[in-house]
């Protein structure tokens, strides 16, 4: 199933494309706001693409964003990680690249005259080459320093891939030696890249037969169950014509659970293809353009689902298509980033909700000195309102069924969505399973319950905020009497201020939920 050009999409498709977006969009808007108001902005969600040499990871890379970038062919060609930075925007009709200064190990000195800087597409891909064949030079051969370029596209999901130097299956002995070693250095350096927790893994293994995990092996030292793992057999075009059978056909794209754990993520692998060739002006390209390279990408997808179809006998289910090539990869990733998106809100909302408070406040402050023209109209209303909301209220608090749940009431998941998240110290967030009731629609007093009950183990978790001495000191004072030092005041001055500091976002949570 071949992804349509954006200018041949049908309405729905249209529609589906103007959605996210408007999801993209929303999210940016978000994470401005997050980072005006001096909070830190949640990351967005990075993809790190891990793979022995040779098994087409930059070449999945480019297909998955739908242009050419890298140095790409025979043997080991990426020998710096390259970060690439996406972000959606819509006025950018073409790639809109900007490379950044590296981070990592090495000299700073090494992207000099390059680094922060809008850049073509072409000017890009000679760096990389050229760093590439500094580092086939040097004794290191590998750099754990990573490349970071900022890619704005109307057609780019907000993400950020990671695209690593290829693992290296080293011979044994001691004429060896030298490639042994780099070969730890580059596993060391995936290592490092996929140990956070909020990676997704694209773990690429170039191979007919599931049994042999050469990629996976790395992996899962990491990620022991691939709970957090995209399983990818790239290079479908070479293997099909291997197949004698249709039931080896039917192994492969059907592995049994003991080769292959159910918890994979997205269940079950993908394959793809991507065509040989480079982009450019030169008697060597074989494409003229990037569009023709999509182009190519949409063929290629049509050709395998023929080929697989030809070998089995029998038409592909659409559970089967829709693992098939780089259009379906790239459509279960951008699903994935839309649910990493909308999960990473509510721990956003507390920021903006502290700072709608505060903004509030002031709102009303001028509304109650426009008010007071009217006073005695205004007092009456206030008082018949706030007779009606208490006794209500009280009715509420004590418990009734009155109020029909699927209408008033809120399961832990609407209420964190509606009201925010409580997060505790290092981002720790209450698993719903840990929370009674969890996914009853409660209102009133029992939702009381259900919200102080969250409250207490999230504030449990907080450290106490660090004091400084200057703190201390000032905290000191004099008295009104003498000029020695209350020390109980200053304890007590103290610890009022880093409670505001630490509890007031929590404080208003459950004082706004109940």
């Amino acid at each position: 199933m071949a992804t349509p050009r954006p200018e041949l999409l049908s309405p729905g498709e249209d529609e589906e494309e103007s959605a996210r977006g408007l999801l993209y969009e929303a999210y940016n808007e978000l994470q401005r706001l997050a980072a005006e108001l001096g909070g830190a902005a949640v990351p967005a969600p990075a993809v790190v693409v891990v793979g022995h040499q040779t098994d087409g990871k930059s070449a999945l890379v480019e297909a998955l964003m739908g242009f050419q970038f890298n140095h790409v062919g025979g043997g080991t060609k990426t020998r710096r990680p390259i970060a690439l930075h996406l972000r959606f925007n819509p006025r950018c009709h073409s790639p809109n690249c900007r490379l950044l200064a590296g981070s990592g190990e090495g000299d700073a000195e090494d992207d000099a005259g390059a680094a922060d800087r809008a850049m073509p597409l072409a000017d890009i891909q000679a760096y990389i080459e050229a760093e590439n064949k500094r580092l086939e030079n040097d004794p290191s051969q590998f750099s754990a320093k990573e490349i970071i370029i900022r890619i704005e596209y109307k057609h780019c999901p907000n993400l950020t891939i990671i695209d690593t130097p290829g693992l290296i299956l080293a011979a044994p002995g001691r004429k060896n030696r030298v490639l042994q070693s780099q070969a730890c250095a580059v596993e060391a350096l995936v290592h490092a890249k996929i140990q956070h927790k909020e990676t997704i893994i694209l773990c690429l293994e170039d191979c007919s037969d599931w049994s042999n995990a050469t990629t996976r092996r790395v992996v899962m030292q990491v990620d022991p169950d691939l709970a957090r793992t995209v399983l990818v057999s790239t290079k479908l075009d070479t293997k099909i014509p291997q197949f004698a059978r249709a039931s080896d056909v039917e192994v492969f794209l059907h592995p049994p659970t003991c080769v292959l754990d159910g918890s994979l993520l997205g269940d079950s692998p993908f394959f793809t293809s991507v065509p040989s060739g480079r982009v450019g002006s030169c008697h060597e390209a074989v494409f003229r353009s990037n569009e023709e390279f999509k182009k190519a990408i949409s063929l290629r997808e049509l050709d395998d689902v023929t080929s697989l179809e030809d070998k089995l006998g029998r038409s592909l289910t659409r559970e089967e298509k829709n693992r098939i090539g780089v259009s379906n990869l790239r459509l279960f990733l951008e699903e994935l980033l839309q649910n990493r998106y909308i999960e990473s809100v509510p721990s956003i909302i507390p920021l903006l909700e502290k700072e709608h408070r505060a903004a509030s406040r002031k709102l009303r402050k001028v509304t109650q000195e426009i008010s007071d023209l009217d006073e005695a109209k205004l007092k009456e209303k206030a008082r018949l309102f706030h007779d009606s909301f208490l006794t209500k209220l009280s009715l509420l608090l004590k418990g009734m069924v009155v109020a029909p749940p699927d209408k008033f009431g809120e399961t832990l998941i609407n209420e964190r969505i509606n009201g925010g998240t409580f997060t505790g110290s290092e981002n720790f967030q209450l698993p719903n399973k840990m929370m009674a009731n969890a996914g009853m629609r409660l209102y009133g007093g029992a939702q009381y319950h259900r919200a102080m009950a969250e409250f207490r183990l999230v504030v449990g978790s907080i450290k106490c905020p660090p004091i400084t001495r200057e703190e201390i000191v000032n905290a000191c004072g004099v008295e009104d009497i003498h000029d020695g030092t209350n020390y109980s005041r200053t304890a007590c001055v103290i610890a009022v201020a880093k409670a505001c500091d630490t509890f007031e976002p929590f404080l208003h949570q459950v004082g706004e939920l109940a």
